[in-house]
């Protein structure tokens, strides 16, 4: 492995750039609200990306990328790199279905095994799974095998998060350091004397694994005020585990309904934090524990570019958020051929950027931090 030097999302990403909220970076490009009357989206919901609507979303905002930068030629691929199986993948598939456009994705996990290729194809894509991310400097050969080029009629979409930054499996590990370290410092703020470290790091472990998915909707937010109301005392873990288990707590809304109805027998704190989070979850906000993103921000923030770069790789793979080279350099590469570009994260904007309150702060992808990748020899 080998540091490259200090470096920042926007250098190869520019400002095409969509968090959660769905808002380009690039404010010349559509806000959310200004697409939701031609393509039919619902008041105030913000689409999750493996809806199709979020497919949808994207595909409006390349179109209009495109004509503003005098590209108009048919697009007839699109690439997509990214780092989970059932979130990418969806939303890849559903991008491309959409759009009526062919395309290949290729989706990383970094793990010790020996290096392996899979991939699953049908009429219109084809997933490449791989293990090691220096296989990246690969994919535009497996591209032209499938007669797939990189050209001005090629759109290219990359993931952030855990992909061009905190590469899975080689080091997604400190980005879910930060969001827990974010988590325990609200927490303890909320409940003061009250909270204690060894249980709430019991309660988000047990409760932060697939299986309560149904229950989270692995919604980190969710996850973190669940974790709020066991350690207020409302509910025990056991009777959570149990009723979810059971089906009988199935959905995230159901719990927030039997909070409310329990609110008297809240810590004045915990009334605060619910009664905000509540009436945001009604909304329809699917980032309702502000207090917890805001944090998660400026935990995530620390970890990027503060060890010297002298520092052995495995120090900064291990205590800071890195850019992933290989993603950068396939970047480069596809804007060098012409094709359109854009960074997509599901991160919510509360954590990734500052309020309008630190305006001398940076966005997540406009914070210097190492450039970490395997040798290019």
């Amino acid at each position: 492995m080998k540091n490259y030097g200090f470096a920042t999302l926007q250098d190869f990403l520019g400002d095409r750039i969509l968090f959660r909220n769905l808002n380009a970076l690039d404010l010349t490009l559509p806000r959310l609200d200004d697409l939701r009357h031609d393509l039919m989206l619902p008041a105030n919901i913000i689409p999750r990306k493996t809806s199709l609507d979020y497919a949808r979303v994207i595909i409006e905002l390349v179109r209009h990328a495109r004509r503003q930068d005098g590209n108009q030629t048919d697009i007839c691929h699109v690439i997509y790199v990214g780092d989970t199986r059932m979130n990418d993948g969806m939303a890849f598939r559903n991008i491309c279905a959409s759009g009526h456009w062919c395309g290949a994705a290729m989706i990383i996990a970094e793990d010790d095994a020996l290096s392996r290729l899979e991939q699953q194809q049908d009429q219109d894509t084809i997933i490449f799974f791989n293990n090691h991310w220096v296989n990246l400097r690969i994919f535009h050969l497996l591209l032209q095998m499938k007669e797939i080029e990189l050209n001005e009629q090629t759109v290219v979409l990359i993931d952030m998060d855990k992909t061009a930054l905190g590469a899975r499996g080689r080091n997604d590990a400190v980005i879910d350091g930060a969001r827990v370290k974010a988590a325990q410092a609200v927490l303890q703020e909320i409940l003061a004397g009250a909270f204690d470290a060894d249980e709430f790091v019991r309660v988000y472990s047990v409760l932060n694994q697939p299986a309560y998915h149904p229950f989270t909707a692995d919604n980190q937010d969710y996850l973190v005020y669940i974790c709020l109301i066991l350690l207020s005392g409302l509910f025990k873990l056991d009777d959570i585990v149990t009723g979810a288990q059971l089906g009988l707590l199935s959905n995230f809304d159901g719990f927030l309904d039997q909070v409310e109805q329990r609110y008297m027998d809240l810590p004045v704190g915990v009334q605060k934090a619910h009664h905000e989070i509540y009436h945001l979850v009604k909304c329809g906000d699917a980032t309702p524990f502000k207090q917890f993103r805001k944090m998660e921000y400026h935990a995530t923030m620390a970890r990027m570019g503060q060890l010297p770069s002298q520092s052995p790789i495995e120090d900064l793979l291990q205590q800071e958020i890195v850019i992933t080279r290989e993603v950068q350099e396939f970047a480069v590469r596809c804007r060098k051929a012409g094709a359109t570009l854009f960074g997509l994260s599901d991160k919510p904007d509360e954590a990734s950027m500052p309020s309008s309150q630190e305006g001398d702060l940076k966005p997540l992808n406009q914070i210097p931090t190492h450039m970490i990748g395997a040798k290019n020899e």
